[in-house]
């Protein structure tokens, strides 16, 4: 049995090499550089420059016999124009997605590659080809009728969903109240609960101690880092919340060195282990 000591510097040795092998592939779509940041608070990498309008979702061509996750498009609230130029559901795209699939596939026997990922409609019944889905500002979500019912029947079946990269604090908690009125419209009869360190999800692959984990960068509504989920009657993990963190960041970030390596390592941890869990449970 490895000691802890041991298995963290093979960690550390192997995201390196992921690192820079995804630099090499030159993936972005902008320039990057190598050289790690101050650990939390100012992980913010700027990179895309549009809306996000011209990306819809359409079949890839990607292998589909390993893991395959899909990234959540949605109907955005009408004012989301006024706070972000960017379509909320589209952030970090598609530079978070190769490197958190590429990743899946370095660290663990999963087979996957940095193309694993596609697009999908909320509404959609293409939604149930995959065991995982990822939102993104979830703070800007509206869900209709449909996309509400058809939600709750992915997630009924076994289907998995992490919600990442939304913010709030004292002074204002417009995302985190949003985000709760529009999960109410799918679970009417489910709390979202804090998950405590303990909790299998943080232990599935690599052990995380989640209140150690440090947000990459901190806005005016932002508050400390908070791990949350909607559970089904028996206990398992239906949908994992991020709450003032944004995982995405931290895996886009990897091959332009803008974190601290170790909380990008944490990240990189973490989801592999909702990977894992998802695929488990």
């Amino acid at each position: 049995m490895l000691s802890g000591v041991v298995r963290k510097l093979l960690f550390i040795a192997a995201l390196a090499f992921s690192v820079s092998a995804f630099a090499q592939f030159g993936q972005r779509r902008f320039g990057g550089r190598q050289s790690f940041g101050p650990s939390g608070g100012q992980c913010l990498v700027p990179g895309y420059r549009g809306d996000g309008t011209e990306d819809v979702p359409t079949p890839r061509d990607i292998d589909r016999s390993g893991f395959v996750y899909a990234r959540l498009r949605y109907h955005p609230v009408p004012s989301w124009r006024e706070n972000t130029r960017e379509i909320p559901w589209h952030h970090d795209y598609p530079d978070g997605d190769t490197m958190f699939a590429g990743l899946v596939q370095r660290l663990t026997a999963a087979h996957s590659t940095p193309e694993s990922y596609q697009l999908v409609d909320v509404d959609s019944k293409d939604l149930f080809k995959y065991p995982f889905v990822y939102m993104s500002e979830p703070g800007y979500l509206d869900l209709p009728p449909a996309d509400a019912q058809n939600l709750r029947e992915y997630l009924d079946r076994g289907g998995f969903m992490l919600v990442d990269d939304f913010r709030g604090n004292e002074s204002d908690n417009s995302e985190w109240e949003n985000f709760v009125r529009q999960m109410k419209k799918v679970y009417p009869d489910r709390n979202i609960l804090p998950l405590t360190p303990d909790h299998p999800i943080f232990h599935m692959f690599y052990d995380v101690d989640s209140q150690q984990m440090l947000p990459p960068y901190r806005m005016y509504n932002s508050g400390e880092v908070r791990f949350l989920g909607i559970s089904d009657p028996k206990g398992n993990l239906q949908v994992m919340i991020d709450f003032n963190n944004d995982m995405s960041e931290y895996w886009q970030a990897l091959d332009v060195g803008q974190c601290s390596i170790h909380e990008a390592g944490t990240a990189v941890q973490l989801g592999v282990n909702y990977a894992i869990y998802a695929l488990s449970h």
